[in-house]
């Protein structure tokens, strides 16, 4: 039998993708003027992006088989602690809020403001289902959680 926290973290991977599609398509395909315009926005977005990916890289390295997209743990997984998972709780969820803010730095018009606005809410409200979820499976969790920094560093 499959219980209501499964198909619950099947919809929220199922969402993701969705997002994810219509942001790249927003992205891709918006033509409208920009909000400003500014060479250091530019650089600083393509830096941004760059730093996001290379993280998003890091983490899925970390993580190895234990990657996926749903927040259910993996049955067969493990906690991971190691790596870029030492000091972020949710590094890929990090990276690609980098990755959508230097997209916007980039390309910043109202559309992909909107588009990076919905993908970062979105991802807020993943981690906090995800967070459930990590605490319920490992009782290492609670601890780990303390230790290391969420869905963006602290200020």
């Amino acid at each position: 039998m499959i219980d209501e926290a499964f198909r619950t973290s099947r919809r929220y991977a199922a969402a993701q993708t969705a997002i994810l599609c219509a942001f790249t398509t927003v992205l891709l395909f918006d033509r409208a003027p920009f909000l400003f315009e500014s060479s250091a926005a530019r650089i600083a977005g393509g830096i941004l992006s760059a730093a996001g990916l290379l993280l998003m890289f890091a983490a899925l390295v970390s993580l190895r088989r234990a990657v996926q997209i749903a927040p259910e743990p993996r049955a067969d997984a493990e906690l991971v602690t190691s790596g870029v998972y030492a000091r972020f709780r949710h590094p890929i969820y990090t990276a690609i809020v980098a990755i959508v803010a230097g997209l916007f730095l980039r390309q910043p018009t109202m559309a992909v403001a909107a588009a990076s606005g919905a993908v970062i809410i979105f991802l807020a409200r993943k981690v906090r289902f995800e967070e459930m979820r990590l605490a319920a499976r490992y009782p290492a969790y609670p601890a780990y959680k303390r230790r290391t920094w969420g869905l963006f560093p602290p200020m």
